[in-house]
């Protein structure tokens, strides 16, 4: 993809809302749910640091629909620009961030088929909360998992939260979803998860390929018992606490799938 050049815009002709029930911004706001992003396969990019990044490397499969400001146009990018007003655009602007915002559109994610084996360490991540979905993209990719496949449970991970706790790393994460629940998942070759009770995990000969089932914090995994019967339980000694948090949890299990693969 070629290279966007941001700079600073002197003028701009620019589209302008000043209405609540305008039918763009009403779209627009439907973005700051999972069911918007979805159905109109378009997702919020916010903070200066994140579009400056996007802008100076853009990432295959995303493509600029609109930029959208309050005050100024900061950047001369070739896309539909919109000016609203203060009060329309702090609507928007649910993470604070004062400054423009970009509105990408994305290639809806694959569908998984569970009667193949995992290619490299693949995450099947019914997260709920997007700052932990985030979160854990963010380890995931930086630790080098193959793929993050979202359950019938999951948040988007394109909402403004993840973004932000991804550190913008869901834009390089491969996702690929499943209308299953969690406890609907069928299991094929090798399968782990962290639990209280298990093989202690540097015990763990950790294998090439895997799917590791993540935890919602709070009530863990809900599986059924077959699920069960064929998953492997690695836990992490602690002291003074119970457990760890699993999103910790989580990333240091990769951690040491990686080392393994050395």
């Amino acid at each position: 993809m070629s290279k966007s050049i941001a700079k600073p815009l002197a003028k701009s002709t620019a589209t302008q809302i000043t209405s609540s029930s305008n039918s763009l911004f009403r779209i627009w706001k439907s973005l700051l749910t999972s069911k918007g992003i979805k159905e109109h396969r378009q997702f919020f990019l916010m903070g200066a640091k994140l579009i400056q990044e996007f802008l100076d490397q853009p990432v295959d499969g995303f493509h600029i629909e609109y930029l959208i400001y309050d005050s100024e146009c900061p950047y001369d990018i070739n896309c539909k620009k919109t000016q609203l007003t203060k009060e329309l655009f702090q609507e928007l602007d649910v993470l604070g961030t004062k400054s423009a915002l970009l509105i990408l559109s994305y290639h809806d994610f694959i569908e998984k088929d569970f009667s193949k084996e995992a290619q490299g360490l693949e995450l099947i991540c019914p997260l709920g909360d997007p700052r932990n979905l985030g979160a854990l993209t963010r380890s995931a990719t930086g630790l080098s998992a193959a793929e993050i496949i979202l359950t019938k449970e999951s948040t988007h991970p394109y909402l403004p939260q993840a973004m932000k706790a991804s550190a913008g790393s869901a834009l390089k994460m491969k996702f690929t979803r499943t209308a299953l629940a969690l406890n609907e998942i069928p299991l094929v070759g090798a399968n782990y998860a962290l639990a209280l009770h298990g093989n202690k995990i540097t015990d763990i000969q950790w294998p090439k390929s895997l799917r590791l089932w993540v935890g919602e914090e709070g009530p863990g995994l809900s599986l059924q018992h077959e699920q069960k019967k064929q998953i492997r339980f690695v836990n992490i000694p602690t002291q003074e606490v119970e457990s760890l948090n699993a999103m910790v949890s989580t990333s240091i299990a990769i951690w040491e799938w990686k080392k393994a693969q050395k």
